[in-house]
């Protein structure tokens, strides 16, 4: 009697540790990171439907050492993501968490974020958003120049990608009439 009762508990003992050993052998037999596409437009389709954002929430694309970046704004936020070229394709792939910019108390805020690329490379990008609707868009100084960024998306972001670390850059916001104005403007 006490065999059949051992028995009876060995059996579902048993079935749980195969179970187990076939789960954990098809998690690491599974292909890490995202699909390779024969096209690069297939790998941005690819991942815009992960991140679940479309095509008119684009701001732009660069291209970078052969690397196409895309920013592009989700649910307000901004976010970086990149094709990478290789011997199988083309791959999608997010560079960074998204910036949530919120801070309607001020006019503006900026954040800087440097992004690795998939072919290694840093890329320090600086970005931001503009809250006071008389801005249209803002003055970046660093390295003896200055450039122009445009307020873009209905989210009124702006960025720009830079070789300056980023606490080098001034940046002040250009107001509707043309002329600059001073302060006001918070760190992530």
């Amino acid at each position: 009697m006490i065999k059949i009762q051992t028995r009876l508990v060995m059996v579902p003992v048993v079935l749980f540790v195969i179970c187990l050993l076939i789960g954990c052998s098809q998690a690491t037999s599974a292909s890490p990171g995202p699909p390779w596409f024969h096209s690069a437009e297939q790998a941005v389709e690819y991942g815009f439907h992960e991140e679940q954002v479309e095509r008119s929430d684009v701001l732009t694309t660069i291209t970078v050492d052969g690397e196409e970046l895309i920013f592009y704004e989700k649910y307000g936020a901004f976010g970086v993501g990149g094709v990478n070229e290789g011997s199988r394709g083309y791959q999608w792939y997010r560079l960074s968490a998204y910036l949530n910019f919120e801070g309607e108390d001020t006019p503006y805020m900026t954040g800087g974020l440097t992004v690795q690329t998939a072919k290694g490379r840093n890329v320090n990008i600086l970005a931001g958003k503009v809250f006071d609707p008389k801005i249209t868009s803002m003055t970046v100084k660093g390295n003896n120049e200055a450039q122009e960024l445009s307020v873009t998306g209905h989210s009124r972001f702006f960025f720009m990608v830079h070789q300056s670390p980023f606490s080098e850059l001034e940046v002040a916001p250009v107001l509707g009439g043309g002329g600059s104005q001073d302060g006001n403007e918070r760190n992530l």
